[in-house]
């Protein structure tokens, strides 16, 4: 339902987030990468500085996660419905690809300018300030749009600003924190992703029925949230530091290729990934519909439903989100959590195949939370330390490094709506979606096992 970028929170999300759905969740270059950061004493007030900044991320991923899920989880399928109900499967699955194709090129291209960006505001803060104003400019056209094309290249230019934004604010992970602590910092980002899912849920379900008000809630909330974090939390300027030499176009395109025969924990990191998130939006794309069409509610109890599930979504990931991520930095594991978590996911995927009821839709939205709050707080930790150091250089390229793994969010959200239409029109129903969940979900876990330089 959302475009995330569990991040990771890149391209897309994200890391990506990246969102998300999983937000997309953008994920962090290697631990040599950043060895200097973490080795470096910590300057007096930095304790305190750094709790600010998470706390600062975690609100930019609500309001970043809010626009997403009320975007894709009740305001646009209402808008499409109303515009051609009959064909409304189909066109969704249009409208999402076509935003989530274009996010693929975004966000690796926004975070590694983002890297190369020399300015006395820094080289993030400029594109989190661009991409919030350009996605909230653009939230506030889509109830104007008339047309399943005008929609559709609305919610596009809206995920470009949002991508920009994300890859940037998911940049600061590596660039501020020390590797020791970002697990903590994940966590906080991942309850950050889901609090804005319910939020999303509520502004969108609350207001669906009162014209523009749900749109202009949104981008107040996101121009908001990051005008008070780059306020807070100011960027040092970049104007001094050496130039990043231009490449050319081919060079450029290289740099986001990994090989899997040379870093076999990159390419099992990045299909776990890709699996995991494949199999947890196929359902949430068309949930609103799932509602309707599936489970029996009206148009107008659906919309009010989907703000009770936004709210049991939240519970789940408020009671392992935080804990997951802190008991992770301590035991220094991180694979026991995310294949639980996976195990948890499909397991909650399972009931509204034998429940499908509202009942039945609450108890998976809590199991789905339990499960996406340990992983989406742990999954940020991990692909951090299986990023080849080989990919940074003297000059951060954090930005770059995050959108690589977050393709691995944005590809699969790009190709799920399309892929879920697919299934849904062949067999008839929406069943296959849980189950295909269930199987996609369950490989992901499988795909971690072979990491070896993560325990």
């Amino acid at each position: 339902m959302t475009n995330v970028r569990p991040t990771s929170p890149a391209g897309s999300a994200p890391d990506a987030g990246s969102a998300s759905a999983l937000p997309d969740v953008p994920v962090a270059p290697g631990a040599a990468g950043v060895a200097a950061v973490a080795e470096t004493p910590p300057a007096p007030g930095a304790p305190l500085r750094l709790r600010r900044l998470s706390i600062g991320l975690a609100l930019v991923y609500v309001s970043i996660l809010a626009i997403n899920s009320g975007g894709l989880g009740i305001l646009i399928p209402n808008l499409v419905s109303d515009i051609d109900a009959a064909n409304k499967i189909g066109n969704l699955a249009i409208v999402t690809t076509v935003a989530f194709l274009a996010n693929v090129f975004a966000q690796p291209i926004a975070g590694a300018l983002s890297d190369a960006t020399r300015s006395r505001f820094g080289r993030r803060t400029p594109w989190m300030v661009g991409g919030a104003l350009l996605a909230a400019g653009f939230v506030l056209g889509l109830p104007l749009a008339g047309s399943i094309v005008a929609v559709a290249l609305v919610w596009l230019v809206v995920q470009l600003g949002l991508n920009a934004l994300q890859a940037a604010a998911t940049a600061l992970v590596p660039d501020r924190f020390p590797a020791a602590q970002r697990g903590g910092v994940s966590g906080l980002i991942g309850l950050g992703i889901t609090v804005g899912n319910t939020a999303g849920a509520i502004v969108a379900g609350s207001f669906a029925d009162r014209g523009a008000l749900p749109y202009v809630i949104l981008a107040l909330l996101v121009v908001g949230v990051v005008a008070l974090f780059v306020v807070l939390n100011p960027d040092r300027s970049s104007r001094d530091e050496v130039a990043v030499e231009r490449p050319t176009f081919r060079e450029f395109a290289r740099g986001f290729w990994v090989s899997p025969r040379k870093h076999p924990d990159f390419a099992w990191a990045f299909a776990a990934r890709f699996l995991m998130v494949i199999g947890f939006y196929g359902a949430q794309t068309f949930g609103l519909f799932i509602l309707r069409d599936y489970i029996g509610l009206s148009d107008e109890a659906s919309n009010g439903f989907a703000a009770q599930i936004g709210i049991v979504l939240l519970l789940g990931v408020l009671l392992s989100a935080l804990t997951s991520g802190v008991l992770s930095d301590k035991l220094g594991r991180r694979k026991p959590f995310i294949i639980g978590a996976s195990v948890v996911m499909a397991l909650g995927l399972a009931v509204p195949l034998a429940f499908p009821t509202t009942t039945g839709v609450l108890v998976y939205s809590f199991l789905l939370g339990l499960g996406f709050g340990a992983y989406i707080s742990i999954d940020l930790a991990l692909m951090t330390e299986v990023l080849p150091a080989s990919m940074t250089s003297g000059a951060s390229t954090a930005g770059r490094d995050l959108a690589i793994l977050g393709l691995a969010t944005t590809l699969p959200q790009a190709l799920s709506p399309s892929i879920a239409a697919g299934l849904v029109s062949l067999t008839g129903g929406y069943p296959v979606l849980f189950v295909s969940g269930i199987v996609f979900v369950a490989l992901g876990a499988l795909a971690v096992i072979p990491i070896k330089s993560v325990r």
